[in-house]
């Protein structure tokens, strides 16, 4: 016999080789687990930093737009100053600044703090400046003691040395011009502007009387200058002394401020003159009028420091009255000092010891600057490139500050309200990025991109929401498995075909198709409801046809039904436009309801779009509705109720978070559609609900306008703006949708 081997069970003994093999194979399943949670858990926090650094990006290209605006005291100093001090300036590298006082031009370098030698002004004689046009820049015109005015040219002329730049003041008087009688008033109150065939100069010369110089220069091919004059007289009848005046430039006009607060417009052509505005009280008088960039916006500084914007009508009409659209912070009783920006909307004025510079656009006040020890200022100017203001006070002392405000045209208000543009007739929401000249006013408004993306998405999910949940519904309840297996696939793969594939087809086939057919297509729906109906009254009526149709295989019946209607909608289409539509729904729309057709349009964006988000819906609440617990369904009909009934009050409650989630799933993906929206509308941002026109979306803007935004700047840092909105939102969406998820799912968990 023998003797039969067996493990040794003794205490103490080791354990067996089995449960040794077992305890291995666990201790390494659960080292593979714990590196497996690891592994998962970092890939998790890898996600969300990476989604916080590109936040972090977005944020940060976009946050200087709200940058307070701040200004930085460079220098004072001490000029001498002959008498009144009229007027300042600057070369663009703020390097070197002239004074125009009594005895006339005079330079000093903003950088060494002292005076630069310049030509003298013979052409000045014995006579003495007692006013001075700025209204263009580096091209004063001097009002004089003796009746005459002075034009002079200044320049900079940039010298390198050793790689160091040098600024060297040159400047060229023109021919003085005799405006009034000889012997006659001095010229106090003057304006002037320039063109390409030469200059204008006007001036007061009597009570209602303003007396105008043309001067006309011409060059041959040689090189000779020819230069002729004319004059003329315009009598004013202003109830008040003229007290100030300003050449209207688009219009070809000149406009006139009274002592008693009157606006007068005067035709160049004609000599017509109107009035055309008021300040708020007749006892307010006018100390100054100037236009901004562009010569849209009229600026006008009352008697008590009041700042005023008028807007001028774009349309040439017969009465021209302005329309006043802001009133600004005030400066101090009768400050005069005006500079508008070479670049935007910007504007200074001032008066007393302080300066404010507002923008016109929005209307804001966006900075105040003081004198350091509290004088009267008496001239200032915006640098050529509205990064500084020099100015000087009573005594000649020269004040150099540096600005920093990039991003002068952002606000809130201009980016989210509505703002009244140059020509508009009303406060209006309008995205223009960009213009035909420099001094095209910017209109950043996200409103209407808001609005173009919720527009987009609502006709996207009308058109596909409820094909894909009835398509779920019928497949993963009453569609046999065998076709099931095949229709759900198929419907897969259509979330594969790439956005811009849909677009292209969109914007080349759908669109044209679209339009040609409305008429068929708007009757089809109804074609089809009737179909349908019609043959469920034969297969409820007609026993035969039950046998021979099981349930399952409807969809047998309703395709060639759908066909069937389609055939009929196409062929009643034509009829039906020449019979209640007048033979053409365009005319039609445009006629009865004051709607415009566009070719590319929301509708066409709604079916193109909803192509798109289809199979995501679809897949998603198909999954839910399959996956609801079998004995729910068996419990229902073993209890009497009717298949249809178990569908509609067991399966899709319990199914409804899933259901929910895939809505907003395919809500997420309308709203950040980019190649659809781009090619298959006209991309205008405007602000209509109508299906039948275009619209420009967040996403569409970014991909239309970035490329050619530069770095930097106001557009390019919008944009970022954009995305972030863009982000924000599909956020929001993403988080309700599991907020209810969740709250349904615990609803109905106990099913």
């Amino acid at each position: 016999m023998t003797p039969h081997s067996h493990e040794d069970t003794r205490p103490g003994s080791p354990p067996p080789a089995a449960d040794r093999d077992v305890s291995s194979r666990l201790a390494r399943r659960l080292f593979i687990d714990q590196w497996a949670r690891r592994g998962v858990s970092f890939g998790g926090w890898l996600i969300i930093g990476a989604i916080f650094a590109i936040l972090f990006v977005i944020v940060a290209e976009f946050y200087p737009l709200f940058k307070q605006p701040t200004a930085r005291l460079e220098a004072t100093y001490a000029a001498s100053a002959s008498g009144e001090v009229f007027a300042v300036g600057a070369d663009e590298y703020r390097e070197v600044a002239f004074l125009i006082d009594a005895a006339g031009i005079h330079f000093h370098s903003l950088k060494d703090k002292k005076p630069l030698p310049v030509s003298p002004m013979n052409a000045l004689g014995a006579a003495r400046v007692t006013g001075v046009s700025m209204a263009v820049p580096h091209f004063p015109v001097l009002g004089l003691s003796d009746g005459r005015v002075l034009p002079v040219r200044i320049q900079f002329e940039n010298e390198f040395h050793e790689g160091v730049r040098t600024v060297r003041p040159v400047i060229a008087p023109e021919e003085p011009i005799l405006l009034d009688a000889p012997g006659g008033a001095p010229l106090t109150r003057l304006t002037h502007r320039e063109d390409g065939a030469g200059y204008s100069i006007a001036a007061v010369s009597g009570a209602g009387e303003v007396v105008l110089a043309h001067v006309r220069v011409k060059r041959n091919l040689m090189g000779k200058v020819t230069r002729s004059e004319s004059r003329e007289r315009l009598a004013f009848p202003a109830r008040g002394a003229i007290t100030a005046l300003a050449f209207d430039v688009v219009r070809q006009g000149l406009v006139a401020g009274t002592g008693t607060g009157q606006i007068l417009w005067a035709s160049l052509a004609d000599g017509a003159v109107q009035t055309v505005g008021a300040t708020r009280r007749a006892d307010l008088g006018i100390a100054h009028l100037g236009f901004l960039l562009g010569g849209y916006t009229l600026v006008l500084t009352d008697s008590e420091g009041g700042v005023s914007s008028f807007h001028f009508p774009r349309i040439q009409e017969s009465t021209r009255n302005v329309t006043k659209i802001y009133d600004f912070k005030p400066g101090s009783t009768g400050s005069a000092i005006f500079s508008h920006s070479m670049r935007d909307k910007g504007f200074l004025t001032g008066g007393g010891n302080s300066l404010n510079i507002h923008y016109g656009t929005s209307g804001a006040t966006q900075l105040t600057l003081s004198h350091p020890r509290g004088k009267p200022l008496r001239a200032a100017v915006l640098a050529p490139k509205s990064d500084g203001v020099v100015a000087a006070d009573e005594s000649g002392t020269l004040l150099h500050w540096t600005l920093d405000n990039p991003y002068p045209e952002i606000s809130l208000a201009a980016l989210f309200g509505k703002v009244r543009y140059e020509g508009y007739e009303k406060d209006a929401y309008v995205w223009q990025s960009t213009g035909g000249s420099d001094a095209f006013e910017t209109k950043l408004s996200l409103t209407p991109l808001i609005f173009g993306t919720l527009k987009g998405t609502l006709y996207a999910l009308l058109f596909a929401v409820p094909l894909a949940l009835c398509a779920a519904f019928y497949t993963s309840q009453f569609m046999r498995q065998s076709l099931r297996d095949i229709v759900k696939p198929v419907i897969e793969i259509m979330a594969a075909l790439p956005s811009v594939v849909l677009g292209f087809f969109a914007a080349l086939i759908i669109a044209p198709s679209v339009e040609e057919y409305l008429p068929s297509l708007a009757v089809m729906p109804l074609i089809v409801v009737v179909l349908v109906v019609g043959a469920l009254g034969v297969y409820d009526a007609v026993p035969a046809v039950r046998r021979h149709l099981p349930p399952g295989k409807e969809i047998y019946v309703l395709i060639p039904l759908t066909l069937l209607a389609g055939l009929l909608a196409f062929s009643l289409g034509g009829a039906v436009e020449s019979t209640w539509l007048g033979g053409d729904y365009r005319n039609w729309l445009r006629e009865l309801f004051s709607i415009t057709y566009d070719q590319r349009n929301a509708l066409v964006v709604g079916l193109a779009m909803g192509f798109a988000v289809i199979p995501i819906i679809f897949t998603l609440a198909e999954d839910s509705l399959a996956n609801v617990p079998q004995h729910l369904k068996a419990s229902s009909l073993a209890l009497g109720a009717t298949p249809w009934q178990t569908a509609l009050r067991v399966i899709l409650p319990t199914a409804s978070p899933g259901i929910f989630s895939a809505i907003m799933i395919g809500l997420g993906r309308a709203v950040g559609e980019t190649m659809i929206v781009l090619m298959a509308t006209g991309n205008t941002p405007v602000m209509e609900w109508s299906l039948f026109n275009g619209f420009r979306a967040l996403s569409a803007n970014i991909a239309v306008e970035l490329p050619e935004a530069p770095e930097g700047g106001t557009l390019f840092r919008v944009l970022f703006l954009a995305a972030f909105l863009l982000f924000v939102m599909t956020f929001l969406v993403n988080t309700l949708a599991e907020v209810v998820r969740l709250k349904l799912r615990k609803r109905y968990q106990m099913l």
